[in-house]
């Protein structure tokens, strides 16, 4: 005896193979820090790499859906100048970064840019920075760390993949 399906149960079993569908066609970023204890400003106590590096790569990563699909953009960062400089206080534990119209966030990277076949389609180099990060009404509500520099990425993503301008 065959059973068919109803129709109340397609939803069910439909929605993990649509997702599965739509997210295999989405596009991806992939992230590489090289030499990062060369890094111009990575002087943080504790591990840098989960205080500065990972929540940078997470966002990036994120941008991921973002590009056409099948898309791959492989970006690896050179260099990091984090907005504001460190400000030593009596005790290290107290150390704090100040933030300046001078000490704006720069990070250099190269990138490379696949279709869905695995064809470059572009690469190069950029050095990104942002002069006027203190501006605007975003940045002054937002507390999170690293809001100066995950900003910059997205922004460069956007503009130069996402949406670029002819």
């Amino acid at each position: 005896m065959m059973r068919s399906l109803s129709w109340c149960r397609v939803p069910l079993w439909a929605a993990p193979l649509l997702c599965a569908l739509t997210s295999a066609h989405a596009g991806t970023v992939t992230v590489e820090f090289l030499h990062p204890e060369t890094y111009t400003d990575i002087h943080v106590e504790g591990d840098a790499k989960v205080q500065i590096l990972q929540p940078l790569a997470r966002s990036l990563e994120q941008l991921g859906p973002r590009l056409p699909d099948g898309q791959t953009l492989a970006i690896q960062i050179t260099d990091i100048d984090l907005a504001g400089d460190w400000r030593p206080a009596y005790s290290r534990a107290f150390d704090i970064r100040e933030m300046t119209p001078a000490t704006w966030p720069r990070i250099k990277l190269r990138y490379q840019l696949k279709d869905p076949a695995g064809q470059d389609m572009r690469s190069g180099e950029a050095e990104l920075k942002d002069m006027a990060y203190q501006g605007g009404m975003g940045t002054l509500v937002d507390s999170t760390p690293l809001r100066y520099e995950k900003k910059m990425l997205r922004d460069w993503v956007t503009q130069s993949f996402v949406h670029p301008q002819p």
